[in-house]
C-alpha cells in the first residue's frame, strides 16, 4: 500500500458483484485486485449488503465481531 494515501481515498473500497466475493468449500477463486480479504463485506455495494445481511452497513457494524462473522459466514463472506 503506499504510505501517500490519505483517509479517504482508503476507506473507497472498489465494489464488485457478490459472486466475486464468496467463499466455496474448495477454496476461494480468485479475489480481484485490491480486495481485503478480512472484510469482504465493504466490497458490496449498500443494496446488495442490505439484500444479504437484511440491515444497512451502519446497523452491522455496531454488532459485536462474533455476530458479524456469523452473519459473514451464513453468507460464505469470512
Amino acid at each position: 500500500m503506499d504510505r501517500g494515501n490519505s483517509l479517504p481515498s482508503i476507506l473507497e473500497q472498489k465494489i464488485y458483484p457478490y459472486e466475486m466475493l464468496i467463499v466455496t468449500h474448495r477454496g476461494r477463486s480468485k479475489l480481484p485486485p485490491g480486495v481485503d480479504r478480512t472484510r469482504l463485506e465493504r466490497h458490496l455495494s449498500p443494496e446488495e449488503f442490505h439484500e444479504l445481511f437484511g440491515m444497512p452497513i451502519t446497523e452491522f457494524d455496531r454488532l459485536s465481531l462474533w455476530k458479524r462473522n456469523n452473519l459473514k459466514k451464513k453468507v460464505s463472506l469470512f
